[in-house]
C-alpha cells in the first residue's frame, strides 16, 4: 500500500478531534471550502480525497437531493468514517480511487473539487489527465493544495536535524511524497491538458500560530522525513526538532505559513 494512504487510514479517528479540526490545517480547510460554490447547472459533483467526508456531507446537506455526490477516497478507514458520516443522504456515495486512477465514467462529471490533497498525488500529470477525461465538455473545478514554499519557517530549522539523521538518499526520497508545485508550475501543468481558456492558478499565504505541542500534533502526520526515520533513534530525533521548533515562538505563539495554490477551471 503506498505509505502516505497507510498512514492516513492509520490516523483516519484523529480527524474528528478538536486538536485537527483547529490546527491551522482544519482552518484552511474551512478556507478551501469557501472557495466553492456549487450552482444550479451542477448535476454530479465529485471529490477527490474526499478523507471523512467532513466537507462532502456539509455540502450534500445544503444542495438539493436530486444532486449526486461522489466522493473518492484510497485510505479504507478514512473512507469508512465518510460511508457513515453520510449514509443519511442517499445521494452521496464513497468509492475507492486515486487521483490517478479515478472510479468514473468518460465525460461524466459537471464539477470536481479537492481540498488540501492534490499534492499527494503520486503523478501529477497523470492525475490531470483523469480530470480531463471524466469532466464533461462543460465541466469545471476548484482544486487547492499546498505549494513549493510550505511552512518556510519549520523547514528553516529542522532541516540541518534531518540530515543529522537521514542520508541525503532518504532526504530526497522523503520529499518526493509531496508534490509541492510553484504556481507557474502548476498552471503548466493544467494548461497542457485543459487548456488556457477559463483556467486560473492563484497562490496565496495564511500564516497560523499555535503552541508547539498543538503543531506537533498535525506536524508528525504530513512530515514525509518522519516516517523513514529507524525507531532506535527517533526520540532523539524528535526531542531536537521539537526544541528547534520552540525556538519559533513569538508572543503569538509559533508561526506556521501554508502556502497554498487553487486551480480554479471555469467554463461557462
Amino acid at each position: 500500500m503506498n505509505q502516505v494512504v497507510e498512514t492516513y487510514s492509520r490516523l483516519a479517528d484523529e480527524y474528528d478531534s478538536l486538536g485537527n479540526t483547529n490546527s491551522c490545517w482544519g482552518r484552511v480547510t474551512k478556507h478551501s471550502l469557501g472557495l466553492i460554490t456549487l450552482q444550479e447547472k451542477y448535476k454530479v459533483v465529485v471529490d477527490v480525497g474526499c478523507g471523512v467526508g467532513r466537507e462532502l456531507a456539509q455540502l450534500a446537506s445544503h444542495d438539493s437531493p436530486e444532486v449526486e455526490f461522489i466522493g473518492i477516497e484510497p485510505a479504507t478507514k478514512m473512507r469508512e468514517i465518510a460511508i457513515a458520516r453520510t449514509a443519511q443522504y442517499p445521494n452521496v456515495r464513497i468509492l475507492d480511487g486515486t487521483f490517478e486512477s479515478l472510479p468514473l465514467q468518460v465525460r461524466s462529471v459537471d464539477y470536481l473539487y479537492s481540498i488540501l490533497a492534490f499534492h499527494w498525488t503520486t503523478d501529477p500529470a497523470e492525475a490531470v489527465n483523469e480530470f480531463a477525461r471524466v469532466l464533461k465538455p462543460s465541466g469545471e473545478m476548484d482544486l487547492t493544495f499546498i505549494g513549493r514554499y510550505n511552512g518556510r519557517e519549520f523547514i528553516q530549522k529542522t532541516t540541518p536535524i534531518f540530515f543529522k539523521y537521514m542520508t541525503p538518499e532518504m532526504m530526497v526520497r522523503a520529499a518526493s511524497l509531496r508534490k509541492q508545485l510553484t504556481v507557474e508550475q502548476t498552471y503548466t501543468l493544467f494548461r497542457k491538458v485543459l487548456g488556457s481558456q477559463g483556467l486560473t492558478v492563484t497562490e496565496s499565504y495564511h500564516t497560523y500560530n499555535d503552541t508547539l505541542d498543538g503543531h506537533w500534533s498535525w506536524w508528525v502526520r504530513i512530515e514525509g522525513q518522519l516516517v523513514n526515520i529507524s525507531q532506535s533513534v527517533r526520540g532523539d530525533c524528535d526531542g531536537e526538532l521539537k526544541a528547534a521548533i520552540a525556538q519559533l515562538e513569538t508572543d503569538k505563539g509559533i508561526p506556521y505559513t501554508v502556502h497554498l495554490l487553487h486551480v480554479r477551471l471555469r467554463r461557462g
